[in-house]
């Protein structure tokens, strides 16, 4: 039995030496495999390690303390052998060789103990080691490590994958710099990493990596120096694909700087392009063009057939500019329908003519959108620099200055900017300015012009027009301030203003005159996107306990071009409840006749430009008559604008005409000078009327907006 634990104890000593090795060697494999972005596990199976080896330390120290008593229980049976040794003592029981036995058998329970415990610790470490491996081949990011001279010693499945190769093997052992970095200068960042102390030193690096296929891709990658009681001993690397990352970078970058719909340079590429030709021309002692494009018409288009319509013409156009200029010629789209186009290294001025008129030639050709066949023109503005401005900002001005002159010319065309078209786009923006509270500071009257029935020279109505005076730009007219209240918005609170003004001048006039007398008014294409213009111009005429034949609405043929179903919704409405409609500046449009059909018109105002040539031009004359006998036997009446001289309204008696309005019958006055002259024209007809009563203007009046 002695001899069989003695073997036991040799066996044990063997068992933790190797144990002890084993757990040292795992240590090491950690440190050389550990990943860089997992430090928590590297020092949990460090210190796992360093238990473990403290645990087989207190093993072999009581074995060590073991042994002793081994010694002495066997010179105890050799000298019981001999007959040296007493085996019982006085009091009869067992003698020193049975004490001896007893604390051997308790000695080795001891050992069986720490046995059991030691065989727990090393399963521990079995299954610490497996789960190390599973997260190192389960982990998202590429990693391998190195060796001082550069080979591989471990690589995860992710990073054979990324590699292009079938399995750990291809890599291991193999040199990573010719595999990885097909240039030897490309990994010095990496192996540089191998011979830094401070293994905190971790830096983020972008690069380029070559697969198995030869082909590369970018990476971005972390490198860390492995060493081991101070001793190097390599590097781990761990990287991913950095493709997506950089593709996404891209699309953001053209996102920024290109159209979305046409692809083109963008306003912010397109003028950082215009500041860098700036500075490029101004090197070269040459010249730059800076050419302004605006479509015409492109939001009645855009309107009337829709937006997806209005984007392909878009498209088209964009695509036809970029085929009428060079390769080096920058075209780019500012927003809504303008574009525009850069040149330089031009020799003079007259350089930008040829393309300027290319470019309007190829707006000649039809556009074929949805299957319809669209006639769409541009209206171009040309400024140079160095003559024209000297800044990106100031050339941009000007060009758009000269765009505009180029609308109010007649469009389809192209001008070259001047100073006085400056003082143009200054004038616009002061009245842009100034407009906004207009209305709230008093500075916006009304003014009435009589409308004459040429049948017997009575007064049978007049029409409410609008006049500003402002006291920095002075009296400003309508044909100025009404497109820009028009395109600003304020034109809804003026058209409030001015409907009850009219109103409560028509109540007065009929009060003091006791007859019949109709005031007419301007509705604007803004008015009609108010879904509620008809009940409030409704809700006016019955608050003054008025009826809708005292009142007359004018529109122009610009209401009706946008062809919405709103529009004319609207203008049925009013019809059927009374209100009389009128079509003002007839024969100036394109579609007259068409409108005629649809919209319930009760009246044609001749424009005034036919009246004014009516004795002079025999087409005019004729157009006139044409006119009046096409409306009578549509059963509309004809009112004359801008009769001037005797001779015209002798004229339009003859021709038949129902009713005149101009200068040779009163100028637009305010209310209390258009009574006076009810007056006069009430005494000269010799019809009695009543004295004069307060009129409008003693009343406050409730502004609007």
């Amino acid at each position: 039995m002695l001899t069989m634990k003695q073997n036991t104890l040799k066996s044990w000593q063997v068992v933790l030496l190797v144990t002890t090795v084993m757990s040292l060697c795992l240590a090491v494999i950690v440190f050389l495999t550990r990943p860089t972005q997992d430090q928590t596990l590297l020092f949990t199976v460090t210190l796992f390690s360093l238990a473990n080896i403290s645990i087989l330390s207190v093993s072999l120290f009581q074995l060590s303390a073991i042994t002793p008593r081994i010694r002495h229980l066997t010179r105890c049976v050799q000298r019981w052998s001999n007959g040296d040794l007493n085996t019982r003592n006085k009091m009869g029981e067992h003698g020193e060789l049975g004490e001896l036995e007893v604390e051997l058998n308790h000695m080795f329970s001891r050992l069986q103990e720490s046995s059991a415990k030691a065989e727990e610790n090393q399963k521990s470490i079995l299954s610490k080691n497996y789960l190390l491996s599973a997260i190192l081949n389960s982990a998202a990011a590429a990693i391998y490590g190195v060796d001082e001279n550069g080979r591989c010693i471990f690589a995860n499945p992710q990073c054979v994958k990324l590699l292009g190769y079938r399995s750990e093997e291809q890599l291991i052992a193999c040199n990573m710099r010719s595999l990885v970095h097909q240039n030897p200068d490309d990994d010095r960042a990496i192996m540089s990493s191998i011979s830094k102390q401070d293994n905190r030193d971790i830096h983020l690096k972008e690069d380029h990596f070559w697969r198995a296929d030869g082909s590369s891709f970018p990476v971005e990658y972390w490198s860390h120096p492995m060493t081991f009681n101070n001793e190097k001993m390599g590097a781990v690397i761990s990287f991913h694909d950095n493709s997506e990352r950089l593709e996404a970078e891209a699309l953001i970058r053209h996102q920024a700087h290109y159209d979305a719909l046409t692809d083109l340079p963008n306003r912010f590429l397109a003028l950082r392009r215009l500041e860098q030709l700036v500075e490029s021309t101004e090197r070269s002692g040459k010249m730059l063009a800076v050419i302004f494009l605006d479509l015409d018409d492109f939001k009645k288009i855009n309107d009337s057939l829709g937006h997806e319509a209005g984007d392909q013409l878009l498209i088209t156009a964009a695509d036809r500019l970029t085929k009428a200029t060079r390769k080096e010629d920058t075209v780019g789209r500012l927003g809504g329908d303008e574009f525009i186009i850069l040149l330089d290294g031009l020799s003079s001025a007259d350089d930008a003519q040829p393309l300027a008129e290319n470019l309007i030639g190829g707006f000649r050709k039809p556009f074929y959108i949805d299957n319809r066949q669209l006639i769409l023109t541009a209206s171009i503005g040309i400024a140079i620099y160095p003559n024209d401005g000297k800044t990106p900002s100031e050339l941009l001005r000007n060009a758009d200055s000269a765009m505009y002159h180029t609308k109010s010319i007649g469009r389809n065309t192209y001008s070259y900017f001047t100073h006085a078209m400056n003082k143009e786009v200054s004038r616009r923006l002061a009245i842009e300015e100034q407009i906004h509270g207009a209305l709230e500071r008093g500075e916006l009257q009304v003014h009435y012009q009589i409308q004459l029935d040429i049948r017997d020279g009575s007064i049978m109505g007049a029409e409410a027009l609008l006049r500003w005076d402002n006291p920095v730009l002075g009296s400003v007219s309508p044909a100025e301030f009404i497109p820009i209240a028009e395109q600003t918005g304020v034109i809804e609170p003026m058209g409030e203003f001015i409907l009850h003004r009219a109103l409560r001048a028509a109540q007065t006039w009929q009060k003091v005159f006791n007859d019949n007398f109709r005031i007419a008014i301007n509705l604007s294409p803004r008015q009609f996107r108010n879904p509620n213009l008809v009940q409030l111009i409704t809700d006016s005429v019955n608050q003054l306990g008025m009826r809708p034949e005292d009142l007359e609405l004018e529109i122009t043929e610009g209401v009706l071009l946008s062809g919405h179903a709103y529009t004319l919704d609207a203008l049925m409405a009013l019809s059927k409840a009374g209100f009389c409609i009128s079509m003002d500046d007839f024969g100036t449009g394109y579609s007259s006749l068409s409108y005629l059909r649809t919209y319930p018109f009760q009246i044609l105002k001749i424009d005034r430009s036919f009246i004014k040539d009516m004795n002079t031009d025999g087409t005019s004359k004729e157009l006139i008559i044409a006119t009046i006998e096409m409306a009578h036997a549509l059963g509309i009446r004809v009112i004359a604008e801008g009769v001037e001289t005797q001779e015209q309204l002798d004229e339009l008696s003859f021709m038949m005409c129902d009713y005149a309005q101009g200068f040779l019958i009163s100028k637009p006055v305010v209310f209390d000078d258009l009574l006076k002259i009810g007056e006069h024209y009430k005494r000269s007809a010799k019809i009695e009327f009543k004295p004069h009563i307060e009129t409008v203007e003693d009343k406050p009046v409730k502004t609007y907006g």
